[in-house]
């Protein structure tokens, strides 16, 4: 017989209790398992033509806050040792990295093309939507252009503009210019305003064509210029080579996140003020005008770059539209880092692009910081004489 005293008997209050915490609770883990699958439709989301599926271009923007979103429930899941949840991101990631690297630059520089000792082989290509050197803005208007000193101080060999001069009006008449036209005019002696404000400043000759018909009439967002609207511009430079090379120059709708306060822009009645509204008719139209321009570019030389101010992201309808089978993008190929090129409204997405194709070679691209514009430029360094492919 034992002599110690009888243990007391556990109520059933405890036992539940027990029970209760034995059982798993898997409401994190269903949610993260939500968003990694909602992190990859995000990615993918681009392949859908918005003229299909409105949501989809809303859902290809949310990728890289979602990415960010994901990443920080990584480190969360991480902490408290939920495995499951861990395993679920890392397979969302995997699955759309081939996507990010649309979007950030990972090239190294093993893989970049040796830059040719001849320097008369290199041409040097910016892109750079100037917001008409803010001649509109009276803060900004009457001070030297930030926007050209950046250009003078990068040195490209050629620049092509969109949003530049205005149609009717000369260089010199722009005040933030004119402290800067004499240098301007030294060192680029070939200029050309066009009336859609698709502007060129060139070291070499060059010839030009429009690409797309005028738009006379008001749009589908509800806006009417006085101007008239191209899609596009082409220039063949007269390399002193002889090489035959084609630039193609395009600026696609814009969001008109500021719609409607502009003094040179009518809105419609009939159009819906919400941002939503305005975006959703945005991504419909620059589909249209892709398929444009695609057309331009087939109808090209093999030898061609194509830069401008597309308004959308990499891996975007619009992007895959333009891009083609044929096209490259410099970024992709020799691009490092994230390098957004848009820095108003808080969206900080490069939506400025320069591809290219043929017996050319970009060796380098970079993202330049500065500039009074709400865009900052792209320049990409090219090999204008290769004979491989590679």
């Amino acid at each position: 017989m034992s002599l110690l005293p009888p243990m007391p008997k556990k109520s059933k209050y405890y036992s539940s209790y027990r029970r209760r915490k034995k059982r798993k609770n898997w409401t994190f883990e269903i949610i993260v398992a939500i968003g990694a699958l909602l992190l990859i439709v995000c990615a993918y989301a681009g392949k859908i033509n918005p003229q299909s599926f409105v949501g989809a271009p809303f859902l290809m923007l949310a990728f890289i806050p979602m990415l960010i979103l994901m990443l920080a429930v990584f480190v969360a899941a991480l902490f408290w040792r939920r495995w499951l949840a861990v395993l679920a991101v890392l397979i969302s990631v995997v699955a759309t990295l081939p996507i990010l690297k649309f979007y950030v630059g990972m090239n190294s520089a093993d893989n970049i093309p040796p830059t040719p000792a001849d320097q008369s082989l290199i041409l040097k290509v910016m892109t750079y939507n100037v917001l008409g050197f803010n001649y509109n803005e009276p803060k900004l208007s009457a001070k030297p252009s930030e926007t050209m000193k950046l250009i003078l101080d990068a040195d490209p060999d050629v620049v092509l503009l969109q949003e530049g001069v205005a149609s009717g009006l000369e260089w010199e008449e722009i005040p933030s210019l004119v402290p800067y036209m004499k240098q301007v005019r030294a060192k680029y002696p070939y200029l050309y305003s066009s009336p859609e404000g698709l502007n060129i400043i060139s070291k070499y000759p060059f010839t030009t064509q429009t690409i797309g018909e005028p738009q006379h009439q008001r749009s589908p967002l509800g806006y009417n210029r006085e101007t008239n609207s191209y899609l596009a511009r082409a220039y063949d430079l007269q390399l002193p080579s002889g090489k035959q090379l084609r630039l193609m120059d395009f600026r696609l709708q814009s969001y008109h996140l500021s719609f409607g306060k502009s003094k040179t822009v009518r809105v419609s009645p009939s159009v819906k003020l919400s941002p939503l509204e305005r975006m959703r008719r945005s991504f419909a139209l620059r589909g249209d005008d892709a398929s444009t321009l695609r057309q331009a570019i087939d109808a090209s030389p093999a030898n061609l770059i194509v830069c401008g101010d597309m308004n959308d992201v990499s891996t975007s309808y619009v992007y895959r539209t333009i891009c083609g089978d044929d096209l490259k993008d410099t970024w992709f190929e020799v691009g490092r880092g994230y390098g957004h090129s848009f820095n108003r409204h808080h969206l900080p997405y490069r939506i400025d692009h320069i591809f290219y194709r043929g017996d050319v070679r970009a060796l380098s691209v970079k993202r330049i910081k500065g500039g009074s514009s709400d865009h900052y430029p792209l320049m990409a360094t090219f090999d204008i004489e290769i004979t491989d492919k590679k």
